[in-house]
This record gives structure tokens, C-alpha cells and sequence, in this order.
């Protein structure tokens, strides 16, 4: 073997042995996204308390648009409804999980400003938000390393090519004769 060749095999194993390491990493960010995760979606159940609101028409199925986001998953009614908070009378579009009638109460989700709010993250959700985050992370750091890698494998192959070209035409030289 030549020097260049136990160099390029030593970076195989590195870049092994980096990616091989980078799986600890990903989890620990994985579970770090978690946990942030999580206390922000405590921190948005506690600024979120339920309110009646009187519908002032009858349901209809929300169409897909992003006026139409803050719908939790399973909803498909929607209707213009008006609710009181101490900090005044508020009419919007809610969401409703059953066709309904105008004048019925429907109870809502509202921030502490009596605004209406979208659906808050739940466990499952988090959990697949982190565990993607850390999948990402590591397939991005170790696609680097591996490109990395390979590219370092181009460049050795190219130069042992080179090379044997030159040696190969050395040997199909004829010796000289001395003079």
C-alpha cells in the first residue's frame, strides 16, 4: 500500500466512526427539541381558557384555505360566531366538530386577549416534530461527512490513476542502452 492509500482508508474510518457518533448527538438535540417543545405548549395551555360563543349563522364545511388554518384536525364545520371577553365583543369564523344551527353556543379556545386560537400542539405532535428534527440533523451531518469523504475518495483515485498512466508508460518504455 502506499501512503496515500493508508491515508484514504484512515478517512473512511473516520468518516465511519464520525457518523457512527453523530447518532448520540442527534438524540440529544432530538431531546432537547422535545423538551422545548413541550414547555411551549404548556405555556400555551395556560394562556388559553374556553369561552362561549353564540353562532350567528348555521354551519358550513370550511374550505381549504389558510383563512381557515387555526381549524383543529377533525373539524370540518365552520361558522361566524360572537363571544364576550373583558376585553370586548369578538366575531370571527370558529370551528365546530357537528353541523349547527345560528344562535346555538358553541365553546372556543381563546387567548388572554379573548382571541381566537388555533389548535395547541399535543405529545404525539411534539414527539414527531423532535424525532424528525434529530433524523434531520443527523442525516445532514453525516450526508456531509460521507460527501466529504467521497470527494476525498475522487481526488485519491484520480491521483493513484495518474499515477499508474505514468508508471505504465515507464514499463512500455524501452530501457536505454548506455553509450
Amino acid at each position: 500500500m502506499r501512503p496515500s492509500d493508508r491515508f484514504e482508508a484512515m478517512i473512511v474510518v473516520l468518516a465511519a466512526a464520525v457518523v457512527l457518533l453523530l447518532i448520540p448527538v442527534a438524540a440529544a438535540f432530538g431531546t432537547a427539541t422535545h423538551t422545548r417543545l413541550e414547555h411551549q405548549t404548556e405555556a400555551l395551555r395556560a394562556g388559553v381558557h374556553h369561552a362561549p360563543a353564540v353562532l350567528l349563522e348555521d354551519t358550513y364545511l370550511a374550505p381549504e384555505s389558510p383563512d381557515y388554518a387555526i381549524r383543529p384536525v377533525g373539524t370540518q364545520h365552520t361558522a361566524r360566531a360572537r363571544w364576550t371577553t373583558p376585553h370586548g365583543n369578538h366575531v370571527a369564523a370558529v370551528p365546530t366538530d357537528t353541523p349547527a344551527k345560528a344562535g346555538q353556543t358553541v365553546t372556543i379556545s381563546v387567548d388572554a386577549d379573548g382571541n381566537l386560537t388555533g389548535p395547541i400542539p399535543n405529545g404525539p405532535e411534539n414527539a414527531v416534530v423532535a424525532v424528525t428534527a434529530a433524523c434531520g440533523v443527523w442525516a445532514l451531518t453525516a450526508g456531509t461527512v460521507l460527501l466529504t469523504a467521497a470527494l476525498a475518495h475522487r481526488l485519491f483515485h484520480r491521483n493513484r490513476l495518474r499515477r499508474w498512466a505514468h508508471e505504465w508508460k515507464q514499463f512500455d518504455t524501452p530501457p536505454r542502452e548506455p553509450r
